[in-house]
C-alpha cells in the first residue's frame, strides 16, 4: 500500500509541474521567443541563419522555431507566409509571426517576424543593423497579416 501511495504521489507532483511549466509559459512559442530574444544585437546578414553567420528575418525565424523542435518550417518569408495558418490580430500569442511586404498590405510579402507579446516583435529589419525587439506596427503601411504554425509541425 505504501508503494501504491508514493506512486499516486509521484505522478500528481509530476503533473503539478508540468502545469506550472505550462502556465509559465513553456510552450513551443514562447521557447521560439526566448532563442530569438537571445540574439538581440546579433548582425543583419542577407541569407543568415545562424547566431555564428548572422541572422535575415526569416532566417531568424526559421532559426529559432527549430530551437524549438520544428524542423519543418519553410526557409523564406513569402513560403512561410504560405506555410502557416492565417489568424488575426487579436488572436496573437508569442511565437506566431507577422508578416510585412514593401508593397504595402496588399504586396508580395517580403518580410517576417516573430511575435514576442505584448504589442512587440523580434526581428532582424536590414541590412546595417542587428537583431531588435520593437513594436508590431513599427513598419507603418506595410503590415500584411499574421500567421500561426501549423499543429501538425509542432512538436
Amino acid at each position: 500500500m505504501l508503494n501504491r501511495t508514493r506512486a499516486v504521489t509521484a505522478t500528481v507532483a509530476l503533473s503539478l509541474l508540468v502545469t506550472a511549466g505550462l502556465l509559465a509559459g513553456c510552450t513551443p512559442g514562447q521557447s521560439a521567443v526566448d532563442h530569438a530574444r537571445d540574439q538581440i544585437g546579433t548582425p543583419y546578414r542577407y541569407g543568415g541563419s545562424s547566431p555564428s553567420t548572422g541572422f535575415d528575418c526569416s532566417g531568424l525565424t526559421s532559426w529559432a522555431w527549430k530551437q524549438a523542435g520544428v524542423t519543418s518550417m519553410p526557409r523564406t518569408s513569402r513560403d512561410q507566409y504560405a506555410w502557416t495558418t492565417r489568424i488575426s490580430r487579436s488572436q496573437l500569442q508569442p511565437g506566431d509571426l507577422v508578416f510585412y511586404s514593401s508593397g504595402g498590405p496588399s504586396g508580395t510579402v517580403s518580410h517576417v517576424a516573430l511575435y514576442s507579446g505584448d504589442g512587440k516583435i523580434i526581428h532582424a529589419p536590414s541590412s546595417g543593423k542587428t537583431v531588435t525587439e520593437t513594436v508590431v506596427d513599427y513598419w507603418q503601411g506595410a503590415l500584411v497579416g499574421f500567421g500561426r504554425i501549423p499543429a501538425s509541425a509542432m512538436p
